[in-house]
């Protein structure tokens, strides 16, 4: 009799939770996911990221962006934004099409910001390329959403953001060739070299390669 009691009420408890699930899915609720953070979701080109984007947004509603191959139609690059905040990614080179999406709650990258028109979707109009220009500059873009009446984006502009590099040659401590470890093994550093030994001998000095960058545009 008393495991009896002990059984019924943890069979009701069970009942009244998947009733309530249940009750919950039928009105159409949903729960709201915590956002990820703003960022680079994820690369799936397999080229390294080094060209630079950066999206200027207005405060309120955070965006999820996707850059789309216009070779392939293929999703090359994910992002998320948090809306108002400095954003900067750094993408693959290619030519791509912007695609953003933003809403209210965040629901996961399947639905984003909810089903139907719980996620506003836009493109912009001109696909945007990343490329080297000459030898040493990266070419990427800065792209500013601006809001309309509504709130919803009725603009963009769009300029060049560029990465210059330069290299300056120099040269760092001097290598260490077999005469110079037998010049430190005798007196006045010279060791058991011969008066021939001597005649050639001259510590090599290593060659050095300094890559600086900085943005130029």
């Amino acid at each position: 009799m008393t495991q009896r009691l002990g059984i019924r009420p943890l069979a009701l408890m069970l009942a009244l939770l998947i009733g309530g699930g249940s009750a919950l899915a039928e009105s159409g609720q949903t729960t709201t996911s915590a956002h990820p953070p703003a960022g680079l979701l994820w690369n799936r080109t397999g080229l390294p990221a080094v060209f630079p984007l950066q999206v200027k947004t207005p405060p309120g509603p955070d965006y999820h962006l996707t850059l789309i191959d216009t070779q392939t139609g293929e999703a090359a690059l994910a992002a998320y934004i948090k809306g108002g905040a400095f954003f900067r990614v750094l993408v693959p080179p290619g030519t791509f099409r912007l695609r953003f999406a933003t809403g209210k709650a965040w629901q996961g990258e399947d639905v984003l910001f909810g089903e139907g028109d719980a996620t506003y979707r836009f493109d912009l109009r001109r696909p945007l390329t990343f490329e080297t220009r000459g030898l040493a500059t990266k070419a990427g873009h800065i792209v500013t959403l601006t809001p309309g009446t509504s709130d919803e984006i009725t603009s963009a502009a769009r300029k060049d953001q560029l990465i210059c590099q330069s290299f300056r040659p120099g040269f760092a401590s001097r290598a260490r060739s077999p005469l110079d470890r037998r010049a430190d093994q005798g007196p006045q550093h010279k060791g058991d070299l011969t008066i021939g030994d001597l005649m050639f001998y001259e510590p090599l000095a290593r060659p050095r390669h300094d890559v600086r960058s900085r943005y130029c545009g």
